[in-house]
Parts: structure tokens; sequence; C-alpha cells
């Protein structure tokens, strides 16, 4: 029985051969790319615990399971070193480290993400200026969220693992599976060297989908042909040439 035709057509189901192109669909973010000096809440967050992220996130009432502004935090110099709270300025968001020999201190933003699908993968799109940083600065990226799958059914909140990056860099790119249906979006910023400053230009989160396409080759004399598999059957007589 013959599973392609004399005409490259397949005769039987699961010939063809795909290739996954990856895409970025909807935004999940609130004022992403569009800073200005009243993006960031006036709310001053102080964080004084080694877990300062679920702190932050419970200081400002998250999760409301709704898309939320932007907040700030900045450590009060319990744990880590005292240092002012972040800023939003036209067409950035300002985060400044301190340090003092050993202590350092810890700042960022966050935001809630609602309306996500457990196991959904998304992109995380972080740009930077990279003017006025003196030293190397470290940016990481988490999400702070609970299991619970309503506001009437609360649990505990989570911190995810974060994923640091080095700066200076233009771009950062984080992509990760949802573990909620609503996660908050968690940015953190420190340096080893005092009064580093990191200039945040846009921030986007958005699903990550896939197309399959088929794969097509280009063969010389005859142009674009697609590519199919063969599947071999012990009942099909093999080729000549064909290994056994």
């Amino acid at each position: 029985m013959e599973q392609i035709n004399s005409r490259g057509q397949a005769l039987e189901e699961g010939l063809d051969v795909f290739v996954s192109i990856p895409f970025l669909s909807e935004e999940y973010l609130t004022c992403n790319d569009s800073f200005i000096s009243t993006t960031l809440s006036t709310t001053l967050i102080s964080t004084s615990s080694a877990d300062y992220a679920t702190e932050a996130v419970t200081a400002a009432s998250l999760p409301i399971y709704g898309n939320s502004d932007w907040f700030r935090y900045s450590s009060d110099g319990t744990t880590h070193r005292l240092v002012a709270s972040p800023v939003s300025v036209d067409n950035a968001i300002e985060i400044t480290s301190t340090k003092n020999v050993a202590d350092v201190s810890v700042s960022g933003i966050f935001q809630e993400l609602n309306q996500l699908v457990k196991g959904r993968e998304y992109t995380v799109t972080v740009n930077i200026h990279n003017k006025g940083i003196t030293g190397v600065g470290t940016l990481g990226i988490s999400r702070v969220y609970n299991e619970a799958t309503s506001i009437y059914l609360p649990s505990a909140l989570v911190q995810s693992n974060v994923m640091e990056y080095t700066l200076p860099a233009k771009r950062l790119i984080l992509d990760f599976a949802a573990y909620s249906t609503t996660e908050i979006l968690f940015l953190s910023f420190s340096s080893a060297v005092d009064g580093d400053t990191v200039y945040i230009s846009s921030i986007n989160v958005q699903a990550k989908d896939y197309y399959q396409l088929p794969v097509v080759t280009d063969l010389t004399g005859s142009g674009l042909a697609k590519v199919l598999r063969r599947k071999y059957n012990s009942f099909i007589p093999r080729d000549k040439g064909d290994p056994a």
C-alpha cells in the first residue's frame, strides 16, 4: 500500500512534517509602555523582612483577582539597607540601590495579572535604558501567587523562583508557565555599587502561543515542495537503498 502518491500527496494521516513557530498575542499589563509621573501608586510600601516579596504584596492587599496598577516598595533598613522608593517619570521608571559594605538595599515594583490560564506560557519583556548605570546591578523577575481558585478560597502567598539578570542590558526576556489564574509580576533591583539606578522604559507580559506550519524545501529545478515523513511498515517492501 502506497503512503505517498506520485504527486507527493500523503495518502495516510501522520505523514506531514510541521515546524513550531512561537508568537506573542494579547497584553496582560496595565500601563506597560506608557509610563508617566503618576504611573506608580502613591502608596509607599516599606519592607523589613527577608521575604520582602510576599510582605510587599500583602501590604498592597493583593491579590484582588483583577488587574491592578503598578505598586512600588523599598527596604526600610531593618533587613536590607534603607533606600528611596522607585519613581515614575515620562517614559521611564527609576529604581535606585544603596550599599554600605555588605548591607545592600532592595526595591522595585509589582502589578497583578488577571485572567491567566493555568499552565499556559507567557513572556515577560523588560526594556531598559542604559544611561546612568555606573556599576553592575541585578534585576530580579519573579511572580507572587497563591493556589486559591477564587477570593473565597484564600491560601498563603508563594513566590516563584527568582530569575536574576546582570545589568547593564538593553532587554530582558523571561518565559514562564502560569501557576495560577491570578499572579503578581514582581521586579526587584539591587547593586554592589552605592547609588546605582536602573531606568525601565517598558514592561510587557504577553501570552505565548505557537503556529504549526508545514515544512517545505526548495528543490533545484522543481521549486518548493512539502516535506513528508514515511512510516515504515513491515508489510510494505522497502525501496532499493533503504536501510534494513
